[in-house]
């Protein structure tokens, strides 16, 4: 039995300077430390760093802890937390030291990697955020300095620097997915030095001549080229309108104008930390199920869609929903990947009839166009669990482009939960974008509940043309009868009433969460 409590050797320490008194306390408590923190970072001798680190600020915390009668759990977090700096800063030591040694390859080697970037480079662009974009093609492609992209993007040199390396990291993990392996210096010089050809000389005269006379001397086939691209032009307008309704009507969250970044709670977590560990917490994961619901209430309106999500890595995914747009109307789909391409196949019409699956190019794009339909089920939970950049709403809390405000604790199928909303700051977003409030749990944190508050102007014409509605139709692989026009159109009208007040509550809710689990690709198989 131990003679005297941690508190009575601290204070020895403390007052008399007594150097027995804590080698006490380092003989009691060395062997969990140290434990700890080897099953943290899987090296006994950054183990041993660890340990040290940890006692020298007990040594220097002693006046704060003489009153703490066992410092076992202080010691345990405080373990914790310096091995998770350990890591974090050797994660950036070892990123230097690969890209210093990727540098000196290149210079020594002279590889040339463009042509490798050259046939990705204009669709990773493409892939980024408006604002994002921008800056790359005005840095990059136009060759402006900082200041000149600073102030056609509306903000300091300092900021459309910050914001230009973010894109570079961006464009970096893209080649990288890809097998092409660089730096972000060596991309920027690349694009810059690559991205924009010298156009032949009689170009630019061409093309002035053609234009002024909005192209009635052009040739055919530029003319129909023109045609196509307009055509694609307005369509994408619409499916933009139709998606901001549709989104609207079934995506997930609440808001509250405030603002509280760096409030804390009862366990000394900021929000943006409570964020940060959640997101570390489904990037840990192998696999993720769970099942819940979607709540969309407008006035006296209530849609329900009900959803049951499967993901394990690397790239397997299968989303599965059922939403009640009206009563007797039931709308069922799914989206997946078993390792052989991505798919989604739904049911507009009710009833499980399905048409042949659309196929997307990769999981994003697939995920993003299953969220109307899904009522952001296929997106949520996945973009956090796939660390995606695209509608990770938790993301952004993480890496401060948006404002965080603590809500009231809350229990949500009978787990304890922290509460913020997330106030997207659309400077740093590329756009305004819905605030989102998160309940995630305490003890788990995974995101248990979100919640949205969306209010949206009633549309002031009509959404889509008989032509637009055949040419969806086609994609779905059904025929363009007049029955399914006036179907479709009957189904747009019923989805898209919109009450005076114009205002939306999305409620998405988790549950019978399990993870971890091993599946076979069949399991992804629809």
């Amino acid at each position: 039995m131990q003679p005297t409590d941690d508190g009575t050797l601290l204070r020895r320490y403390v007052e008399n300077h007594s150097d027995e008194a804590f080698a006490g306390l380092v003989t009691r408590h060395v062997n969990l430390v140290y434990s700890v923190a080897l099953r943290q970072v899987g090296n006994p001798h950054a183990a041993e760093e660890i340990t040290q680190a940890v006692f020298i600020i007990l040594a220097k915390k002693a006046v704060q802890l003489r009153h703490f009668k066992t410092l076992s759990s202080w010691l345990f977090q405080a373990t914790r937390l310096t091995a998770r700096n350990f890591i974090r800063s050797e994660t950036r030591r070892h990123r230097r030291e690969e890209e210093a040694y990727m540098q000196s390859v290149l210079d020594e080697a002279g590889i040339e990697i463009w042509p490798k970037i050259a046939p990705l480079l204009d669709s990773a662009v493409a892939g980024l955020r408006e604002k994002d974009r921008q800056a790359i093609v005005l840095r990059f492609y136009e060759g402006r300095n900082l200041r000149e992209v600073g102030l056609a993007l509306g903000t300091s040199e300092d900021a459309a620097e910050k914001r230009v390396n973010r894109t570079l990291e961006k464009l970096r993990k893209f080649f990288r997915k890809r097998g092409i392996d660089s730096t972000t210096a060596v991309i920027a010089e690349q694009i810059s030095a690559n991205s924009v050809q010298s156009t032949p000389v009689a170009l630019a005269k061409t093309v002035t001549a053609v234009a002024v006379v909005k192209g009635s001397i052009a040739t055919a086939s530029i003319i129909t080229l023109v045609k196509g691209t307009m055509k694609t032009m307005t369509w994408l307008k619409i499916k933009f309108a139709v998606g901001l309704i549709v989104a609207a009507l079934l995506a997930g969250g609440a808001a509250t104008m405030a603002v509280s970044q760096t409030s804390r709670n009862d366990n000394g977590l900021t929000l943006q930390e409570i964020a940060r560990q959640t997101q570390d917490t489904y990037a840990a994961l192998t696999s993720y199920i769970d099942s819940g619901t979607v709540m969309a209430v407008s006035g006296t309106k209530t849609i329900t869609n009900t959803f049951h999500i499967r993901l394990q890595r690397p790239e397997f995914y299968r989303i599965d929903w059922s939403q009640t747009p009206a009563p007797g109307i039931v709308n069922k789909g799914a989206a997946w990947s078993s390792g052989e391409g991505h798919f989604m196949q739904y049911s507009s019409q009710g009833g499980d009839a399905f048409p042949a699956p659309q196929k997307s190019e990769n999981r994003s794009r697939n995920l993003e166009a299953a969220s109307g339909f899904s009522s952001e089920a296929s997106v949520t939970i996945p973009s956090v669990f796939f660390g995606d950049n695209r509608d990770n709403f938790l993301r952004l809390a993480v890496i401060g482009a948006s404002k965080l405000t603590k809500e009231s604790d809350a229990n949500v199928g009978g787990v304890d939960c922290y509460v913020f909303t997330s106030i997207v700051d659309s400077s740093k977003s590329g756009g305004k974008l819905p605030d989102m409030t998160f309940w995630i749990g305490k003890k788990d944190h995974f995101i248990h509940q979100t919640r949205q508050i969306i209010d949206t102007p009633p549309p002031t014409g009509p959404i889509m043309t008989d032509e637009n509605i055949k040419s969806m139709l086609a994609k779905m692989n059904r025929p363009a009868t007049p029955q399914a026009i006036a179907a479709v159109r009957k189904s747009l009208s019923t989805a898209t009433t919109i009450p005076p007040t114009g205002r939306y509550v999305f409620t998405e809710t988790h549950d019978n969460i399990s993870v971890n689990e091993k599946f076979s690709p069949s399991d992804f198989q629809r």
